[in-house]
């Protein structure tokens, strides 16, 4: 019997190191989530400013057959890329609730790359 009791206090122990643990990153995990829709929205700002001479700047293969396909407009590549932001922070909350010991890893790799494309955006 004292073996069972001091089994269910030890899981309690740990359940507790891990709520505690969930609660430090729920910040940090709302923080990175604005990160990355900041930064997709600043790049959102960058085309629009951009104007016509997006085709000079824009490296993504994809975005450009969008901007030609729209006749070189770019509201179809503002909205495909919207829509991708809202896809993926979508499913990175999704993530979240349901494995935060996926999530996190996954999170921090969204924000290593969206610091890449802030750094990148910026030196263009």
């Amino acid at each position: 019997m004292r073996d069972v009791t001091q089994g269910i206090l030890s899981h309690e122990l740990a359940t507790d190191d891990l709520s505690g643990l969930g609660r430090s990153w729920t910040p940090f995990f709302a923080g990175i989530i604005l990160y990355v829709g900041a930064v997709s929205a600043y790049d959102g700002y960058l085309v629009i400013r951009t104007g016509d001479m997006i085709v000079e700047f824009e490296k993504n293969p994809i975005g450009l057959f969008l901007i030609h396909l729209d006749g070189g407009d770019t509201s179809l590549f503002l909205e495909a890329k919207a829509t991708g932001t809202v896809i993926v922070l979508t499913a990175l909350a999704v993530l979240q609730r349901r494995s935060q010991r996926l999530a996190r890893p996954v999170a921090l790799a969204l924000v290593v790359f969206q610091s890449g494309l802030l750094i990148f955006m910026e030196n263009c």
